[in-house]
């Protein structure tokens, strides 16, 4: 999915977190992150990019993972859910080279129909497309997938997140290796509105820890990961490319 990422206030972030760590500091919580894949060849056109587009990841992306993996920056998990197109799946492989994975079909991106391939400025006359940006992508894009579907399969994302909680809590550290679009979903429904995180937009490679609490499934501490390098969205490799 297309994104442009805006920069979050380090000091709002402390205040949530300081201040949910001190309502919620007796209750158990489960670690889950929230991975994006890597830039493609699309993302850098600034291209949407559903499911119909099926391509691997740049080597300046894979290069940035692997310079990650050896600064031991990538976290220690137990359980690895991902998304079966190329692009996570590689992501997955890179961060966690040697782990097995369950490839997951409801993580993948929303399918954009006729708009995949396209950019923002390429369907600014589309009035069906203006409508789908005003209204937080509530609209279906022609022969894409309904907002409705697509809801659907981020509450089963939940779903199974919570139930392996109750069943299995020795499978956490989780972490999801999928797209843009879903965390945006996600972290739309797992945070509330005015918080830093919600609807985050994650850059390439980057993502989100996050400690959930149960009975109900809630936030309590998030916070952004991969942080401590420049993402390629800020580099003029990224900024400065024209599409050929």
């Amino acid at each position: 999915m297309l994104h442009n990422c805006e920069p979050i206030s380090s000091c709002d972030t402390l205040r949530w977190n300081d201040y949910e760590k001190e309502n919620n500091m007796n209750e158990k919580t489960i670690t889950v992150y929230f991975i994006r894949h890597g830039l493609t060849y699309q993302n850098l056109c600034r291209e949407y990019q559903g499911q119909l587009q099926n391509n691997d990841v740049l080597p300046e992306s894979a290069m940035l993972i692997r310079q990650r993996r050896l600064r031991g920056v990538v976290p220690e998990v137990n359980t690895l859910w991902v998304s079966p197109l190329i692009r996570a799946r590689t992501t997955a492989e890179l961060y966690f080279p040697g782990k097995e994975y369950e490839l997951m079909p409801e993580l993948q991106e929303r399918e954009f129909g006729q708009w995949d391939g396209k950019t923002h400025n390429d369907l600014l006359d589309d009035p069906l497309y203006m409508e789908f940006i005003n209204s937080f992508g509530n609209v279906t894009p022609p022969e894409g997938e309904s907002p409705e579907a697509f809801d659907a399969r981020m509450r089963v994302v939940i779903e199974r997140i919570e139930e392996l909680a109750h069943s299995a809590p020795e499978q956490f550290p989780l972490a999801l290796v999928f797209h843009g679009g879903a965390i945006l979903n996600l972290t739309g429904r797992l945070i509330s509105q005015g918080e830093p995180f919600w609807r985050y937009y994650s850059p390439g490679a980057g993502g989100l820890k996050l400690e959930l609490a149960l009975n109900p499934l809630r936030v309590v501490t998030v916070e952004e990961i991969f942080n401590d390098d420049v993402p390629i969205e800020k580099t003029p490799f990224y900024l400065d490319f024209t599409k050929p």
